[in-house]
């Protein structure tokens, strides 16, 4: 299983290698965000570990490109910029973890199984067809209507969880450790800003993801929303 490092700090690339290869992962180093996407159209990943302050690119606008063209591989920010808009920017562009520096390799690992775990569980049911809403869990793939929604890995999972459970409200406490999983600290919040992103991308039938006011969020099946 290979991992991608995008990193410019020589000593932290070694650490991270190090570390992986310890635990049985095979990891790739990029210095720049250009490497890192020569990478991605040579190799297959199953995991990137993103630098945010990178020497060519922001780590930022990088991204925004991997959830445009790589989205079914899930990220984790490793940075030093730790202040909350940070973080909360991290997440609504599409980062799956954010840990600041300096971080515990242990802490990472564990971080890095728990998003691996994530993607690969085993599911009851390998597809889903409620109402207009058709998802697929072995490709991971949404439609409405028929149509091709893309969804970043959080996304998906998130609306696997309210499809294998139609008729239940998730708190967002709930929607945090089920989809973003292993010790999660971010803001509830959050959730919050996934699910405004992943109503724009279902438009015109956003209501599927209904708002419980004062609890959290449950699904409603495309046909019964547009009612």
């Amino acid at each position: 299983m290979n991992i991608l490092i995008v990193e410019d700090d020589p000593s932290i690339q070694m650490l991270l290698k190090l570390s992986l290869q310890v635990e049985g992962y095979e990891a790739t180093v990029a210095g720049t965000v250009r490497e890192g996407m020569e990478l991605l159209q040579e190799k297959s990943f199953a995991l990137i570990l993103l630098d945010l302050m990178l020497p060519d690119q922001s780590g930022f606008q990088f991204l925004q490109t991997l959830q445009k063209q790589y989205q079914h591989i899930p990220v984790i920010v490793l940075t030093a910029k730790n202040a909350m808009n940070d973080k909360i920017l991290g997440f609504q562009l599409g980062a799956d973890d954010y840990m600041t520096k300096p971080f515990e390799t242990r802490e990472l690992v564990e971080r890095i199984k728990a998003v691996i775990r994530r993607m690969k569980a085993p599911a009851p049911n390998k597809a889903i067809v409620i109402g207009n809403i058709e998802i697929d869990y072995d490709e991971r793939t949404l439609k409405i209507d028929g149509k091709l929604i893309k969804t970043t890995s959080k996304e998906f999972d998130f609306m696997w969880l309210l499809c294998n459970n139609p008729k239940k409200v998730f708190t967002r406490e709930q929607l945090l450790d089920a989809v973003w999983g292993y010790d999660y600290y971010g803001p509830t919040r959050s959730v919050d800003m996934m699910v405004n992103r992943l109503r724009e991308k279902l438009k015109p039938h956003d209501a599927i993801v209904a708002t419980v006011h004062g609890k959290g969020y449950k699904l409603e099946a495309a046909n019964e929303a547009a009612k």
